[in-house]
């Protein structure tokens, strides 16, 4: 089975010329690598003040991967249109669906 995990890939000029030092992330997997970037895009939404649950996920919108932060509550502000070169689309938390058949619900 092929795990859909990030590949760290060594830089051809790490040592040589001081250009590239540590790796790169391959975007072989496209969603793998994004995945990666939402992490700092919710740390500095949060870091900004927002209080309310954040999460953010690799999606496709429009054809193109990009970022799908959604978000319970208030809407956050200060989310850029683009993270790392990779659109953002901010969404508020879809409801729960209700439960059918069951008293009190």
């Amino acid at each position: 089975m092929e795990f859909n995990r990030p590949n760290f890939v060594g830089s051809a000029t790490s040592g040589v010329d001081g250009a590239s030092e540590g790796g790169r992330v391959s975007t072989f997997r496209q969603p793998t690598a994004l995945a990666l970037y939402a992490v700092p895009l919710v740390k500095r939404i949060q870091d900004g003040g927002y209080q309310g649950k954040l999460t953010a996920a690799p999606a496709l919108v429009d054809g193109r991967w990009a970022l799908r932060l959604t978000y319970e509550g208030d809407a956050p502000t200060g989310v850029p249109d683009l993270w790392h070169g990779h659109h953002v689309a901010v969404e508020p938390q879809a409801p729960a669906p209700a439960a059918e058949g069951r008293p009190g619900a």
